[in-house]
C-alpha cells in the first residue's frame, strides 16, 4: 500500500460499491450497527500496531502527506480535526475501542482525547487535509479547485468528476462566481457555519475582499447524537423573519455566501432527508420535499449574489482550496491562459 501502510479494508453494508477495487479487503457489514460499533469491533480484532480510520474520501492527500500522517502517530494519535475529525490514525489500534456507541464518527479525536488521556495532534490545516466529499457541493469546489487552484487528485477522481461534469456545471459556476469574490476589493464575503479559527485566518490573510464570518455549533454532529441542542443565529432570524427572508438578508450583507447549512437546520429542527439536503446544495430545487427547506433554496437559488450551500467542509477545506483556486483563476485570465 502507498503512503507506508499495509493493507486497506473497506467496512460497508455494500460491497457492490466497491467492486473492482484492486487490492482491498472488503467486509460486509450490518446496516442496523452505528459506526463506533463497526470501528470498535474491528479495532478489537486487529493485531497491535498504528491503524488509519478514514470515513470517507480525503481526496486531495498525497502519498506524502499520508506517509508523514503515518510517521507522526509514533505515540499519539493524529487527526485532520479534534472537533471534528474525518480521519484519525492511532499508534496502536486497540486503541480505537473508545468508538463503541458513537453514532458518528466526528467525535473519534475527542474521544482519544477524553478518553485515552492523549492528546491527537492536529495536522497542518490545509485543503489538502480538510476537504471530504460529504456532499454534492463539495464534488464542485473539488473540480473547481483541481482545475484552478492545482489541487492534487489522482486519475480515478478526476475521471468520476469528469463523469459528473454535466450534472455538476450549473454548481461550479456558482462556486466559481461565489469565490471570485475572494480577489475583489471592497467586495464583502460571508462564510457561515462551522468555521474553524485557521479558516478564519486564511480568509482574512489571503483574499482581498472584506470578511464577514458567522462560526457557531463546532463539533454539532459528536454533540447532537448525545442529546445536546444545536443552538443558531441563523436559525433564530429563520423563525423570526422565514426561510425566504433568510436568504434575501444573506444577499443585503454580503456579495456571496459560503453556508454551512446543517447547524441552522438542526436548530430550526426541521426534518430535511439527506436526499432534500443534496438537492438543496445542489439547487436542484425540485426534487427537495421539505417545503420550508425548498423555500429556502428557491429564494437562496435566485439571490443576486451567489449563495453556495453546502455541509462542513464547504467552509473548512472547501474554502481554503476556493481561495487557491479563486486566485488561480483570477491570475490565469489576467493573463490569457484558459485552464
Amino acid at each position: 500500500m502507498r503512503g507506508g501502510w499495509g493493507a486497506a479494508v473497506a467496512f460497508t453494508p455494500s460491497p457492490s460499491l466497491f467492486a473492482g477495487c484492486r487490492g482491498l479487503e472488503i467486509v460486509e457489514t450490518d446496516p442496523a450497527l452505528q459506526v463506533g460499533d463497526v470501528v470498535g469491533r474491528a479495532a478489537s480484532e486487529r493485531d497491535a500496531g498504528p491503524v488509519l480510520y478514514a470515513g470517507s474520501g480525503m481526496p486531495a492527500m498525497t502519498e506524502r502527506d499520508w506517509r508523514e500522517v503515518r510517521e507522526t502517530a509514533v505515540d499519539a494519535p493524529v487527526a485532520n480535526s479534534l472537533f471534528s475529525a474525518d480521519f484519525v490514525v492511532v499508534p496502536d489500534a486497540p486503541m480505537l475501542r473508545i468508538a463503541r456507541g458513537a453514532a458518528v464518527d466526528n467525535g473519534f479525536a475527542l474521544r482519544l482525547r477524553d478518553e485515552c488521556g492523549t492528546e491527537p495532534r492536529i495536522v497542518e490545516r490545509s485543503a489538502r487535509s480538510l476537504l471530504d466529499i460529504d456532499t454534492p457541493t463539495d464534488l464542485a469546489v473539488l473540480s473547481f479547485a483541481a482545475r484552478w487552484g492545482g489541487l492534487p487528485i489522482g486519475s480515478g477522481v478526476r475521471s468520476a468528476l469528469d463523469d459528473a461534469a454535466s450534472a455538476l456545471e450549473p454548481l461550479i459556476e456558482r462556486v466559481a462566481a461565489a469565490f471570485a469574490v475572494l480577489t475583489e476589493r471592497e467586495r464583502q464575503f460571508l462564510a457561515i457555519g462551522r468555521v474553524g479559527s485557521g479558516v478564519w485566518s486564511a480568509l482574512d490573510r489571503d483574499t482581498a475582499c472584506r470578511i464577514r464570518v458567522i462560526a457557531e455549533e463546532r463539533g454539532l454532529r459528536e454533540r447532537a447524537s448525545g442529546g445536546s441542542r444545536a443552538r443558531s443565529l441563523l436559525g433564530l432570524h429563520a423563525e423570526a423573519v422565514g426561510p425566504a427572508a433568510l436568504a434575501e438578508a444573506l444577499a443585503e450583507v454580503a456579495d456571496a455566501v459560503a453556508f454551512d447549512t446543517r447547524p441552522t437546520l438542526a436548530h430550526l429542527g426541521w426534518a430535511a432527508s439527506r436526499a432534500d439536503r443534496f438537492a438543496s446544495d445542489a439547487g436542484n430545487v425540485a426534487a427537495i420535499g421539505h417545503p420550508l427547506l425548498r423555500e429556502f433554496s428557491e429564494a437562496a437559488l435566485r439571490s443576486p449574489a451567489p449563495i453556495v450551500l453546502g455541509g462542513h467542509s464547504l467552509v473548512s477545506g472547501g474554502l481554503l482550496a476556493g481561495i487557491d483556486a479563486a486566485w488561480g483563476r483570477e491570475e490565469a485570465e489576467q493573463g490569457g491562459v484558459i485552464g
